[in-house]
């Protein structure tokens, strides 16, 4: 497992926790400089990473260099669109908070509809799109998740490959 962050402390911590190679890159630089990573890759994870970046289909991409040519990216993306949010919304309520959906940090708020096609205007193919709820209580709601993803998943995973040609 290789990793990279733009924090020192994360990428210690990883290097404590068997990370083969880290490597310090702030994914929000214009331009990108991605040389150091000299491998290939089967997959690369982006664990709730997109949604902090000023600019995610450039780094989605620009790492389509690492990815072998079967290959694919796992990303995971809250779900702006999740009842509670809207029910907020309608009630005049847009919060940013610590954590979650509408976490202060986030720069980017996607749907199922707008992570899909963030993904394919990065040149990728999406395999699959699996709605998921992290938390205790959410897993109740599942029969209406897989039934209204777009409504009841809090966040997707998608899994997506390189498009042809690409």
């Amino acid at each position: 497992v290789h990793g990279l962050d733009v924090k020192e402390s994360v990428l210690e911590e990883a290097k404590s926790k068997g990370y083969k190679n880290i490597y310090k890159i702030n994914l929000n630089n214009t331009p990108l400089e991605t040389s150091a990573i000299k491998n290939k890759y089967d997959h690369i994870i982006f664990a709730d990473v997109l949604e902090h970046l000023v600019n995610p289909s450039n780094v989605l991409e620009k790492l389509k260099a690492n990815l072998k040519p079967k290959g694919t990216v796992i990303i995971s993306l809250p779900n702006v669109a999740f009842f509670l949010n809207r029910i907020l919304l309608t009630l005049g309520n847009w919060n940013y908070t610590e954590f979650g959906t509408l976490d202060k940090t986030h720069l980017k708020f996607y749907t199922l509809k707008s992570g899909k096609e963030m993904v394919e205007s990065a040149g990728y193919d999406v395999l699959e799109v699996q709605p998921y709820n992290q938390f205790g209580m959410l897993r109740y709601i599942d029969p209406l998740t897989k039934l209204f993803p777009g409504l009841f998943a809090y966040q997707f995973i998608i899994i997506a490959k390189m498009k042809p040609n690409d």
